[in-house]
């Protein structure tokens, strides 16, 4: 999981990211993102939803819903000089109370966080002045940051949008009322890549392993191992659709040491393997 920091006295927070590419780090954060690509080319990944992005691509992703830039190989290359940057505002859903947003003047405001916990794609001819409030952003002061962030919400639903994510997506998630599941649950989507262990994530729960393991499995309906194995296995599977990485660099990507077993969970999981799965995925 991705931590927001946000400014003291702030509730939410803006900036800008400039970086020579995009991470493309499968992640997420509690927080709402709203997110303008002002240079950089590549795919976006929101949930199960996959799509190319380009500058002035504009998403706002609901919070704990995963996503990532992937960018283009040529900002991967040494030497290039073409920057990848954006400007976000990240927020947490209850920023303006438990009734402000109620009213009836903030109807489209609430429709639009509604809509956002799939993620959606503003479009319209509202767009552009979405994008010229954000770009004003970084340099305004936190009352008129606020001010302009409950503007740019009602545009969206007055301009329009996509959904990204499916609806199906949301329900096979993971989502836990247990707050000891979901701190393990946070620490696996932030660690994913490197190795994890069974007797490390007890610890996190406050349980002996063998407690964990029956907790666990009574909470989720998966075992710990195949839990951790399905997060590994749907982040691999954007990078086959989505990159020109090897089976064994994706392999070693998403946290295993052994190709051999990457194939084996990819195979139990999907059904196929890792490199039927990428030959019938670009056929599409």
């Amino acid at each position: 999981m991705e931590r927001v920091n946000k400014p003291q006295h702030s509730s939410f927070h803006t900036g800008i990211y400039s970086q020579p590419y995009f991470s493309g780090a499968w992640h997420y954060h509690p927080e709402f993102e709203l997110l303008l690509i002002t240079s950089g080319s590549g795919q976006r990944l929101v949930g199960d939803h996959e799509e190319g992005f380009e500058e002035e691509d504009l998403v706002l992703l609901g919070g704990y819903l995963p996503h990532a830039w992937i960018p283009e190989d040529k900002y991967m290359q040494e030497g290039s000089t073409a920057p990848c940057q954006s400007i976000y505002i990240q927020f947490e859903k209850d920023i303006f109370g438990s009734h402000f947003v109620d009213i009836p003047e903030l109807k489209g405001v609430r429709r639009v966080l509604r809509n956002a916990e799939l993620g959606i794609k503003i479009l319209g001819e509202g767009k552009l002045e979405i994008i010229r409030l954000l770009k004003e952003m970084p340099q305004c002061s936190p009352l008129d940051q606020l001010l302009k962030l409950i503007k740019i919400l009602d545009l969206i639903d007055l301009s329009g949008f996509v959904v990204l994510a499916s609806e199906n997506y949301l329900k096979e998630s993971f989502y836990f009322r247990s707050s000891r599941i979901l701190k393990v649950h946070e620490y696996v989507m932030e660690n994913f890549q490197k190795e994890i262990t069974l007797s490390y994530c007890a610890g996190l729960a406050n349980m002996t392993m063998p407690s964990f393991c029956r907790y666990f499995k009574a909470e989720t309906q998966y075992t710990f191992t195949n839990y951790l194995n399905k997060v590994r296995i749907d982040f691999s599977k954007k990078l086959l659709a989505n990159s020109e990485m090897s089976i064994k660099e994706i392999g070693f990507e998403c946290g295993y040491n052994s190709v051999p077993y990457f194939n084996k969970q990819f195979k139990k999981i999907e059904g196929v393997a890792p490199f039927v799965y990428r030959k019938s995925i670009r056929k599409e």
